[in-house]
């Protein structure tokens, strides 16, 4: 078994900050050796739904710039590549991960890879933002096994705005073992599912993503 295989592996029982402290150096090397393109597919399906027109109308009518949170944001790949597909001007990135060193990483990227804001967050605990505080939610790579569950969706719905979206990948099985966890929380905090598709995801096991509609 390769060390990325093994880094996984280890990250399935424990996705905590003990497990991805030890390898957020080479977090980005891993992936690239497994053909990670889950930011790469988050972002487009959030571009399907913003477009930098509707920003700058939201803007103009707001006075501020739409904030996005990357909930979950390891290494911050979902900012470094937002930032070469889309013009960044009326957009406000937040980055949120459970472990300090991945963080870390992120800032020693250039411009912190796009994020105006970063802090250590728990997706299974209440989050250190205003109740609505955020236009739309991006998150990648953090629902599966040994992470986060449909559990956590209540935490990310607090935060986010009436109208707003929540684009999120999940591993396939992972999602339709836990869809009765899913379908139970969208629904108690009044929200709605838009869809759900296979996505681009990585070798070692298929992905889709979920765009979820708070009411």
């Amino acid at each position: 078994m390769s060390a990325t295989e093994q880094a996984i592996r280890a990250s399935e029982k424990d996705g905590g900050p003990s497990t991805y402290s030890s390898f957020a150096k080479d977090y980005d090397e891993h992936l690239e050796k497994i053909e990670w393109a889950a930011p790469q597919s988050i972002v487009t399906k959030w571009m399907e739904h913003y477009s930098p027109e509707s920003l700058q109308t939201q803007a103009t009518a707001s006075g501020r710039k739409h904030r996005v949170l990357d909930a979950g944001c390891g290494t911050g790949l979902v900012g470094e590549y937002m930032g070469t597909v889309f013009p960044m001007d009326n957009v406000e990135l937040y980055g949120g991960d459970i472990t300090p060193e991945m963080l870390e990483e992120v800032k020693a990227k250039k411009g912190n890879a796009g994020y105006a804001d970063l802090q250590v967050i728990n997706l299974k605990k209440e989050l250190p933002y205003e109740e609505e505080f955020f236009d739309s939610i991006v998150s990648s790579g953090v629902f599966y096994v040994g992470h986060c569950g449909p559990d956590c969706l209540p935490n990310i719905f607090r935060v986010l705005k009436k109208g707003g979206l929540l684009i999120t990948t999940s591993r396939k099985v992972f999602y339709e073992e836990t869809k009765e966890g899913w379908d139970k929380h969208i629904k108690e905090c009044n929200c709605t599912l838009l869809e759900v598709c296979d996505i681009p995801y990585h070798t070692l096991a298929k992905g889709i993503s979920l765009v979820i509609k708070k009411n």
